[in-house]
């Protein structure tokens, strides 16, 4: 899979939150279907985030958080993405690989 041209298609066609923030508030409210995180995404947040929220599937991509945020086309980086709506994308076929 194309993360890149997946996470473009997703935030056109779809709702993806970015950011830590968000990404707590929608698992905590029970909206988030996946959530996704760069690969140095503090390990604290990881750990209180998959004990907060079990349910929520998390994959941890290869890419830091500089090059998530250039593959969502931000000039920011972005250390966690939670996907609300994946549109068309193929998001949802991520596996949850936290371990």
């Amino acid at each position: 899979m194309d993360l890149g041209r997946q996470l473009k298609t997703a935030m056109n066609t779809g709702l993806l939150l970015l950011g830590q923030n968000q990404t707590a508030d929608a698992c905590a409210k029970g909206e988030a279907k996946l959530v996704i995180l760069a690969a140095n995404c503090p390990r604290e947040y990881v750990d209180d985030l998959s004990s907060s929220h079990p349910d929520v599937p998390i994959h941890i991509v290869t890419l830091v958080n500089r090059e998530l945020g250039a593959a969502c086309a931000k000039p920011f980086h972005i250390s966690a993405i939670c996907v609300l709506d994946p549109g068309s994308s193929e998001l949802l076929t991520l596996r949850a690989n936290l371990d």
